[in-house]
């Protein structure tokens, strides 16, 4: 019943998109790039398209506008990740039990690979019940951090069967259930993890340029990388620094994307990550200010772009579709759809998205900013509030000079 309504919500939200979806000023748009859409599986409403690292050197990021036929298509953007489908079952452990007014069950499950994850718990039970759960999860038997409610039951053949871990990490399980459920648990299930998917660039360490008390390094970055995160690695295993790192923003003007103090520990791993501000494509620099400390070395800076990807609902009802992608418009202002418009978590764990791929770059020929959006609205903005203001003046101006006569007049 649900998946029904869900479908036909769905539906009515498509048929509705394109009878009130609002046409695209494409003329605002530097940049475009057609989207193909493998159309196998037709039935299938929701498309997932991958950006690529052309899109990131030319936008910025807000400007990014989808149209169907020339009209805006709702999307959702979210991080890409590789998905993984392996799973194995383990038996628990079960350290203690207690049966009184309430039946008590404390289980230890195995110890978890890196990169995984315990997704399930199966309960089963000889006998059919029906019983509500205090689900308690811990690092160890003395603290329980995360308590949820969970509902089972056994109704002969049809049995709930297993209760959500959340894909935890904790170990310790204490259940607090209703007296006579007498329940088992003959397996957990653990996970592998998704990995998030990132393009990564290897810089060429530059010839350091010594200021006093600083080192500066500067970067080229002749390929035109984009990046979000740049990666450090120094010869000294414990350092704190004060790191300042510049780019070329629209490689025009240059512009702080971090500034602050950083700590390192061995413990910490080979690399240091530095968080940008705003996507950078063109070429930085990169300050540490050694104060009175000897210098450091560095030894390998690795410029990071999370690879990310769009999420859109396409009309399965028309034949002829043509989607298209287009960005490059500092001025535009960031998209804010109706949730109810794109994709959601839910929908795409219930259906597997379309692969849609975006076609090769293409400069607009129809791009010339529009009088009514920015930079050229801003512009005659401000000419009509400074004539305004020049046009108040002389009204004034010519009040106080026809006062100034009369009182001559009249002396």
């Amino acid at each position: 019943m649900k998946s029904r309504y869900q479908i036909c919500l769905l539906t009515s939200l498509l048929f509705t998109g394109s009878i009130l979806a609002r046409p695209l000023p494409v003329e605002n748009f530097k940049y475009k790039k057609e989207i193909t859409i493998n159309t196998k599986n037709s039935s299938n409403q929701i498309v997932k398209v991958l950006l690529d690292d052309e899109f990131y050197k030319h936008s910025f990021y807000g400007d990014l506008r989808i149209t169907k036929n020339g009209e805006i298509v709702p999307y959702r953007i979210q991080n890409a990740e590789e998905i993984s489908k392996y799973t194995e079952k383990l038996k628990p452990e079960l350290l203690f039990t207690k049966k009184d007014d309430i039946e008590i069950y404390v289980l230890e499950l195995p110890k978890l690979p890196e990169g995984m994850s315990y997704s399930k718990l199966t309960v089963s039970s000889a006998y059919d019940y029906e019983t509500s759960i205090t689900l308690k999860l811990g690092e160890n038997p003395e603290k329980f951090i995360e308590t949820k409610n969970v509902f089972l039951y056994k109704y002969g053949s049809q049995t709930s069967g297993e209760i959500d871990l959340g894909n935890t990490k904790y170990r310790y399980v204490r259940l607090e259930v209703e007296n006579g459920s007498n329940l088992k648990f003959p397996s957990v299930t653990r996970i592998k993890e998704n990995k998030n998917l990132f393009f990564e660039k290897s810089q060429t360490i530059p010839n350091p340029i010594l200021e006093e008390n600083s080192v500066l390094f500067s970067f080229p970055n002749e390929n035109q990388s984009s990046f979000q995160t740049i990666k450090l690695s120094f010869e000294e295993k414990n350092w704190e620094r004060y790191i300042t790192v510049r780019g070329k923003i629209n490689k025009k003007e240059w512009d702080t994307v971090f500034q602050g103090n950083i700590n390192h520990k061995e413990n910490d791993g080979t690399y240091t990550e530095i968080p940008i501000s705003s996507p950078v494509s063109s070429e930085f620099t990169i300050q540490i200010e050694d104060g009175e400390n000897d210098t450091l070395h560095l030894k390998e800076v690795i410029t990071v772009q999370p690879l990310e990807e769009i999420l859109f609902f396409r009309d399965t009802n028309e034949e002829s579709q043509n989607y298209v992608l287009y960005y490059g418009n500092p001025y535009q202002w960031s998209a804010n759809f109706d949730p109810y418009t794109y994709p959601s978590s839910e929908n795409t764990k219930e259906t597997s998205p379309v692969e849609g791929k975006l076609g090769n770059e293409m400069e607009n020929p129809e791009f010339g900013f529009n009088l009514l959006y920015p930079p050229i609205s801003g512009y005659i903005t401000s000419i009509l509030f400074y004539l305004g203001i020049f046009t108040l003046l002389g009204f004034i101006f010519s009040i106080l000079k026809s006062k100034r006569l009369a009182i001559k007049e009249t002396a």
